[in-house]
């Protein structure tokens, strides 16, 4: 498949709106204004703290996107400094899977982070994209644990 993977700037909300729109669809139209309006809302205050990436097919058309937020260690003494990237939102259209959007796609997120220079990437997968995040070069990560507070 020809396409081209690029970061996201604000020209490419609309994009990111109809992604989103095509991952959740809305119950109507006003809840499909509603999450127009907090997509480009909370674009703006992430812009500085995220990174963003949409693919596109040659003619233009939005296939996938991915976003990765920044997170960075607080000092330590002794330590350098750390920041490393948590990866989200990574979405391609059914009507292009499995054609290498979503390679495409995390590579770029990889190459970004590297030249960022981030200790690591983590993300939380669904258990469909295991497989896929393993052919990647990612593991699993034990480290971690949570607490859901809804």
């Amino acid at each position: 498949m020809s396409l081209t993977v690029s970061r996201v700037t604000d020209a490419d909300l609309d994009d990111l709106v109809a992604l989103r729109l095509a991952w959740h669809p809305a119950a109507s139209p006003e809840d499909a204004g509603a999450l127009d309006t907090a997509l480009r809302d909370w674009w703006g205050s992430e812009r500085d703290a995220r990174t963003a990436w949409v693919a596109r097919h040659t003619d233009g058309y939005a296939v996938g996107m991915a976003n990765a937020a920044v997170f960075t260690r607080m000092p330590v003494p002794g330590r350098p400094p750390a920041r490393w990237a948590y990866v989200a939102n990574v979405f391609v259209r059914p009507d292009a899977r499995r054609l290498g959007v979503g390679r495409q796609l995390m590579d770029s997120a990889v190459r970004w982070a590297r030249e960022e220079g981030m200790v690591r990437i983590v993300l939380a997968p669904s258990p469909m994209s295991v497989p896929f995040y393993r052919a990647l070069g990612f593991r699993s990560a034990d480290d971690l644990m949570r607490m859901d507070l809804g």
